[in-house]
C-alpha cells in the first residue's frame, strides 16, 4: 500500500504541473486582427526571402512535429503545409476528422491530447468558435486553416504576391473584391486594413460583408453596388467562388444573384487597362471568372497558390519564436 507521505508527494507534483500548463499561453493564429500591421509586414517579408533563397531553412523547426486536422476537403492548404513542415525540417502529420476521435469526444479534451503530441496544430473547422476553443484549450500554437469565418492564410499569401509586384510600400494601391462577402473577403479587409489599402467591395445586398468588418476600416473599405463602379480604378480584381463548402442547397439561387459580378472581358474593359487579376481557387471557370481571364497574363492566382508555401513556412517559424 502506496505511504501517505507518496500520496502527498505525488498530488503536490499534480498540482504543480497542473498549474504550469495554465502558464502556457503560445499565441495562436487565428485570424489577421491578431498580428499588428507591423508583424504582418514582418511575416510576408520572411516569406519572400524564404522564396528566394530555397534550400536555406531545413533547420528552422528541425525534429518538430506539426499536425493538420482538417474537418473540410483541401487541396492548397495541406499540400501548401505538408510541403512548407517539410522545408523547415518538421514532420507534417495529416488527420481526417471524419476518422478520427474528433467526431465522438469533447473538442476540448481532444485538442488537448492533440498538443500533447504536436509542436504546432493547423485546422480548417466547419466553425470559427471551434478555432477559438482549440485556441484556449491548446498547450501548442492553433493555426486557422480556414474556417466559415476567416481564412487569414490565404490572405497572408495574397499581400506576399501583391508585395512582389507592386513593393513593400502599397499606399493607394486598390483592390476590387467583386461577389460573395465570406470568409476570404473578410479576411482580405482585415489584411488590407494592416497594408493600408483601398478596397471596393462589390456584392447584392444580401450577401454583403458585415457592417462590422466594414466599419472597422476607417474610410479604407468602400462599398458599392455595381461592378463597373468597382473596378474603374482599381489596380487588382479580386474574386472567389459564389457557392462555399456549405451553401451548396442555395446554388442556384446564388448563381442568379451573382451573375452580374462575374469578371469577364466586357467588365475589364471598363478596368485601367493594367488591371492584375486574384482569385483564391477553385475557380469555377464560367461562372465568377471566364476561363480566359482566369489563365491569362494578367492573372496571378498561380502566384498566390505558389505563395501559400512561403507565406506559411514564415508563419510556422513566426509562431515557434513567439
Amino acid at each position: 500500500m502506496v505511504d501517505r507521505l507518496k500520496k502527498d508527494r505525488a498530488f503536490e507534483l499534480a498540482e504543480q504541473r497542473f498549474a504550469e500548463r495554465l502558464k502556457r499561453k503560445p499565441r495562436s493564429f487565428i485570424s489577421l486582427q491578431t498580428l499588428t500591421p507591423l508583424e504582418m509586414k514582418t511575416i510576408m517579408r520572411r516569406g519572400i526571402e524564404m522564396k528566394n533563397r530555397l534550400g536555406d531553412f531545413s533547420q528552422v523547426l528541425h525534429g518538430m512535429s506539426i499536425a493538420l486536422l482538417f474537418q473540410k476537403t483541401s487541396t492548397r492548404t495541406r499540400c501548401s503545409f505538408e510541403k512548407a513542415a517539410v522545408e523547415l525540417g518538421a514532420f507534417p502529420s495529416y488527420i481526417d476528422w471524419k476518422t478520427s476521435n474528433f467526431v465522438l469526444a469533447d473538442l476540448s479534451d481532444e485538442i488537448k491530447v492533440l498538443s500533447r503530441y504536436h509542436d504546432l496544430i493547423v485546422v480548417r473547422a466547419l466553425h470559427h468558435e471551434m478555432l477559438v476553443t482549440m485556441a484556449q484549450e491548446s498547450e501548442v500554437p492553433i493555426i486557422n486553416g480556414m474556417c466559415d469565418r476567416e481564412h487569414p492564410c490565404q490572405v497572408l499569401a495574397d499581400f506576399m504576391t501583391i508585395t512582389e509586384y507592386f513593393g513593400e510600400n502599397l499606399d493607394g494601391l486598390r483592390i476590387a473584391y467583386l461577389g460573395d462577402g465570406n470568409n476570404v473577403c473578410r479576411s482580405l479587409v482585415h489584411g488590407a486594413i494592416h497594408m493600408g489599402v483601398q478596397v471596393n467591395l462589390c456584392s447584392p445586398e444580401r450577401y454583403a460583408l458585415d457592417d462590422e468588418t466594414v466599419a472597422a476600416g476607417k474610410g479604407l473599405i468602400t462599398r458599392m453596388t455595381h461592378p463597373l463602379d468597382a473596378v474603374h480604378d482599381a489596380d487588382v480584381i479580386y474574386t472567389d467562388t459564389w457557392v462555399s463548402i456549405g451553401d451548396e442547397a442555395e446554388t442556384q439561387e446564388r448563381l442568379a444573384a451573382f451573375e452580374a459580378y462575374q469578371v469577364n472581358d466586357q467588365l475589364l474593359a471598363f478596368a485601367p487597362s493594367q488591371v492584375l487579376f486574384m482569385h483564391c481557387l477553385p475557380a469555377h471557370p464560367g461562372q465568377e471568372v471566364t476561363p480566359e481571364i482566369l489563365r491569362s497574363p494578367r492573372s496571378l492566382v498561380f502566384d498566390q497558390a505558389e505563395n501559400r508555401r512561403h507565406a506559411q513556412k514564415a508563419l510556422l517559424e513566426w509562431l515557434v519564436h513567439q
